[in-house]
This record gives structure tokens, C-alpha cells and sequence, in this order.
């Protein structure tokens, strides 16, 4: 054994260099592990219908399941034997409460100096205060209401200024009244005064307004406010008979027309104010006031 291992130590040692080619891949093994590689790891997966990632942001066509989960439920069919709802009808006026209101009545004007001026003529604020009034049925306090409140108004033309004040015998509780009163400001706190044409500095005004719960006969009250053409005549002549005496206004505001029924309004009187009777064809009565003359329906003068 000790002269094997010292032939083997005494053995030349030879060193051998690789040749050039000697140190190039076999690209023909390299190819084979490609290609495995491949189908392994991609094209299998797509072969076989399996999503290893998620996809890519182009892919935004919805598919039929994204389709049907994004549709809206289809309506419940109603069970076999059993009737379907019935819709509610609609709510009508005689269901709702109301507000009749009549045209606004001038009660005072003063000019820059504030004195009082005894003929105030005209006055359009009419379209601009009625539509507001009748919208108190939808305030709070209102809601069931039954009765009479007179709501006044202080125009201050010269600083543009609309205030709502309590008017005088209502028949509303005083609880109801605040309530109402405050609906009625919050109502005209943006009213502008620059459209309304107007001859003096302040104008105080007052509308009776009728309160009339749902369910109740909105005529009656028209024609308890008196300012709605609520008159009706009866007969069917139309001759004219002569009537003589005096009356007095009932309603808070009397239209007077030039013609019965249909005939332009002439004058307004207020309640209390004594009238002579001239004429009378059927339920309209011909008045004479101040020397001016027209035609008035007999519920109004309480005839």
C-alpha cells in the first residue's frame, strides 16, 4: 500500500485547457427547456380557460353575469289569488285645508311727511299678496283651522319695506293667530316693492283671510269673505224693477259692477257702509253711493 501511494505522488501532473467551442451551451437543450417552460407556464393556463392574474385594464366588456348582477330587480309578481293594491287617488281640494282670501282694502296713506291722505286711490298689490295668502294653508298653524283672521300690511314705499301686522276681530285663538302670522312674514319677507306703482310714501292695507279645514265647503266661505265672485243670479228675467231704501254692506269687501253678474267692478265698499237701493233686477241690486251708481249682489248688502 506504501509503494501505491508513492507511485501515485510521483505521478506527472497534467493540466488540460478547454478548446473555445468546448465552452458554448447545446442550444439545443436550451430550446427544449424553453419550450416547456412555456407550455407550462402560459400556454396551458389559456388552454385550459384557468386566469392566473387579473386582466388587463383594456378588458371592460362586461361579461353576461357583470350584466345580470348590475340589472335592476324585476318587480315582485304579485302571489296567485291575491288582488293586486289598489292606487290611491289623488287628494282633492275638499280633502285639503284652504285659504280664501279677498282683495286687500287701503284703510290709510300718508305722504314723505307722514300726514294723512284722505283719497289713497289705487293701489296693485293685489297679485302680489294674494298668491302668498292662500299659501298659509300649507303652515303648520293652520292645519285645521276654521275661521276668520285679518291680516294688515305696513308699505313702506321709501325704504322698500313690507310688514305684517294683526288685523282686528278674528275669530282664530290667539296661539293660532302668532303661528299663522308668522308664516304670513316668512311668506313676504322677500317681497320687492319696486314693480308697484304707487302715488304716496306709506300704505297701510288689510286682507281678511277665511281659513277652511279640509272637508268643508270652500263656497260658503267665498261668500263670507265677499271677495270672490261667488254671486249668482236667479230667474231667468232680466228685466229692471225699481227698488227704494237703504242698506248696509255685510261682507267685508261688496263689489259693485257696472251690470249685474258679469259686469266690470266699479267700486269696493267695505262692510258697514249704508248704500241707497235704486234698482233691482233678480238677486243684484242697483246701488247709488256718493253719486256713483252699480250693481250689487243681495247677499252682500244682507238682503
Amino acid at each position: 500500500m506504501a509503494k501505491a501511494d508513492m507511485a501515485k505522488r510521483q505521478r506527472p501532473l497534467t493540466v488540460d485547457i478547454p478548446r473555445p467551442g468546448d465552452e458554448q451551451p447545446v442550444w439545443s437543450r436550451v430550446g427544449v427547456i424553453a419550450l416547456v417552460g412555456f407550455v407550462v407556464g402560459v400556454a396551458w393556463p389559456r388552454l385550459a380557460g384557468v386566469r392566473i392574474g387579473p386582466s388587463v385594464p383594456g378588458d371592460l366588456k362586461p361579461t353576461a353575469e357583470t350584466a345580470a348582477a348590475s340589472a335592476p330587480p324585476a318587480p315582485a309578481a304579485a302571489a296567485p289569488g291575491t288582488a293586486e293594491p289598489e292606487a290611491k287617488p289623488p287628494e282633492t281640494a275638499k280633502d285639503q285645508q284652504q285659504v280664501v282670501v279677498g282683495p286687500g282694502r287701503i284703510t290709510r296713506c300718508s305722504d314723505r311727511k307722514n300726514k294723512k291722505i284722505e283719497d289713497c286711490g289705487e293701489l296693485q298689490f293685489d297679485p302680489i299678496a294674494l298668491p302668498r295668502l292662500k299659501e298659509l294653508a300649507r303652515c303648520p298653524a293652520a292645519l285645521g283651522v276654521d275661521g276668520k283672521l285679518p291680516i294688515g300690511f305696513e308699505l313702506n314705499f321709501e325704504k322698500k319695506e313690507v310688514q305684517v301686522v294683526k288685523g282686528k276681530k278674528t275669530t282664530l285663538p290667539a296661539a293660532t293667530v302668532s303661528g299663522i302670522l308668522q308664516c304670513a312674514a316668512r311668506e313676504f319677507s322677500n317681497v320687492s316693492l319696486e314693480e308697484v306703482p304707487h302715488k304716496h310714501r306709506r300704505y297701510s292695507l288689510v286682507y281678511t283671510a277665511t281659513f277652511v279645514p279640509p272637508g268643508a265647503q270652500a263656497e260658503a266661505a267665498k261668500t263670507e269673505a265677499g271677495g270672490e265672485d261667488q254671486e249668482k243670479a236667479a230667474g231667468a228675467t232680466t228685466s229692471e224693477t225699481a227698488a227704494s231704501g237703504l242698506a248696509t254692506v255685510s261682507w267685508d269687501t261688496a263689489l259693485v259692477r257696472g251690470a249685474p253678474k258679469e259686469g266690470d267692478v266699479v267700486m269696493r265698499l267695505v262692510r258697514g257702509t249704508r248704500v241707497k237701493l235704486v234698482g233691482r233686477q233678480n238677486d243684484w241690486y242697483k246701488i247709488e253711493h256718493r253719486g256713483k251708481t252699480g250693481w250689487v249682489y243681495r247677499g252682500s248688502i244682507g238682503l
